[in-house]
C-alpha cells in the first residue's frame, strides 16, 4: 500500500432524536461537498435541554479525515 496523507475538518452535526443521527446530519452535509471521506471520531457529545430538563436535541463535534489526493 502506498504512502498516503489525509486531512481532517471539525464539524457540528445536530438533530432532535438521537446522537447517532446527528453525527450521521454532520458525516451526510461534509459528504455532499467533500469527496473521499475516510474516517470519522466523534470528539464531544451534548444535549441541548428543554424547560423540564428533557432533552431537545443532540449535538456532536466529529472530525472527519480525506484523503489528500495528488
Amino acid at each position: 500500500m502506498a504512502n498516503r496523507t489525509f486531512k481532517y475538518a471539525k464539524l457540528a452535526g445536530e438533530a432532535p432524536e438521537s446522537i447517532e443521527a446527528a453525527v450521521e446530519a454532520a458525516l451526510k452535509t461534509s459528504g455532499e461537498v467533500v469527496r473521499g471521506q475516510e474516517w470519522a471520531h466523534v470528539v464531544d457529545i451534548r444535549a441541548n435541554l428543554n424547560d423540564d430538563s428533557t432533552v431537545d436535541r443532540w449535538q456532536v463535534i466529529v472530525e472527519v479525515a480525506f484523503q489528500v489526493e495528488e
